[in-house]
């Protein structure tokens, strides 16, 4: 048994011919150089790709595998300069009748161990989805539909950043998951807490008590990927350890989850779209303190305040520590130049973050810099809040 680390949800921007994939990602991530971003920069040995069903996506896939440069595992994953398991996944739009009988939406995660799986998914969304080479496209079916069609192609299915105002399930379509999945909630194994969000504040919700909790960047850009990641123990980097991890099954389990400060997150409080501020009032806030509107985009602290079903946090036994930890690109003052340089003396950002000490760093950046990569990874630099769609903004010494 041993740590790795994973990032598992990571956007494709374009196809390796320049098809589009994801609109809003940059046009750089393609599949082989997310694969080689995270061997040669990041530093992640498992990297969950979630627009693997678009057709496109796909025949880059076999194409990466024709050129000898990786393989598929037996035990699901494909394995690439025996470094990184890149999973298949596919991140589909589905919608739900709130509790006041507004309609929501809400992005799922789907995961599946083999190329030929997640083409069997993608032919079959295609009955349901008007344009599958494009991602995070809405569905015709509901959710609780949908996870049958991922267990039919052996995958599962996990609510991605579970509490964005935007496109997630406690964000604009319920108060309880168990509501949406019913007698399938037990199936559903982990949720995603998303930017905005942290352990600290999902365990106040108690039907989350069983659930393992992911983080993962949501990547639109390759130097974004590992925003976000978990450190996770398994005795390989496949699929099928992968999910045994998921499940805390056999000794395998998420050892740490690694962090945003929810308060970086773009939607941590809620933005008045008539004034256009953010709204910094005592938590639930449910209308502008400024002009009183309630055209407002809810923030994800003051969305859970108003579901939440306990009033302290106490998280169940099993759930491991939430170490907030502030990526080198979130830093002031540490540009693409000094980043370069201490990637070309440290291999990967993984091994700056949790392999080097202070004098390490000093000796190629300087004292200033140094204090605040330092003060950065310990989660010890002052935030001011993000909201309405704007990342919360790091002060540094």
């Amino acid at each position: 048994m041993y740590e790795v680390f994973a990032d598992l949800h990571i956007h494709i921007g374009r196809s390796k011919n320049g098809k589009p994939i994801k609109i809003t990602a940059a046009r750089s991530l393609n599949f082989e150089n997310i694969a080689k971003e995270c061997v040669e920069r990041k530093g992640i040995n498992v990297a969950g790709i979630i627009d693997s069903a678009s057709p496109y996506v796909i025949e880059d896939i076999e194409d990466f595998l024709k050129s000898g440069e990786a393989k598929e595992l037996e035990d699901g994953g494909i394995i690439y300069k025996d470094k990184l398991c890149l999973i298949l996944g596919s991140e589909i739009e589905t919608s739900k009748r709130t509790e006041e009988g507004k309609t929501g939406s809400a992005h799922n995660l789907c995961y599946f161990p083999y190329l030929k799986n997640i083409k069997a998914f993608s032919k079959e969304m295609e009955k349901h989805i008007k344009n599958m080479t494009l991602s995070s496209q809405r569905a015709d079916i509901s959710a609780y539909d949908l996870l049958d069609i991922v267990e039919k192609y052996n995958g599962i299915l996990i609510p991605a950043h579970a509490f964005t105002p935007h496109k997630s399930f406690y964000g604009n379509c319920t108060k309880r998951l168990e509501r949406i999945f019913k007698e399938k909630y037990s199936k559903i194994p982990a949720i995603e807490l998303g930017l905005s969000s942290d352990t600290f504040l999902a365990d106040q919700i108690s039907e989350l008590e069983t659930k393992t909790f992911l983080t993962n960047s949501d990547a639109h850009s390759l130097p974004k990927i590992a925003r976000e990641y978990n450190k996770i123990e398994m005795n390989d980097i496949t699929y099928k350890e992968l999910i045994k991890a998921i499940k805390n099954e056999g000794g395998r389990r998420i050892v740490c989850n690694y962090g945003l400060d929810p308060k970086l997150g773009k939607y941590h409080r809620t933005y008045c779209e008539v004034c256009g501020k953010r709204i910094e009032g005592e938590a639930p806030v449910t209308k502008c303190d400024t002009c009183d509107s309630r055209n407002i985009t809810m923030g994800v602290l003051d969305r859970i305040e108003i579901i939440k079903d306990k009033e302290k946090t106490r998280s169940p036994e099993f759930r491991p520590p939430y170490k907030y930890q502030i990526p080198l690109s979130f830093i002031p003052g540490l540009g693409g130049k000094t980043i370069e340089k201490l990637l070309n003396k440290f291999d990967t950002e993984m091994n700056i973050l949790h392999k080097l000490s202070f004098d390490d760093i000093e000796a190629v950046c300087g004292e200033k810099v140094a204090k605040n990569i330092i003060a950065g990874k310990e989660g010890n630099l002052e935030i001011s809040a993000g909201g309405g769609g704007v990342y919360g903004k790091v002060k540094c010494g």
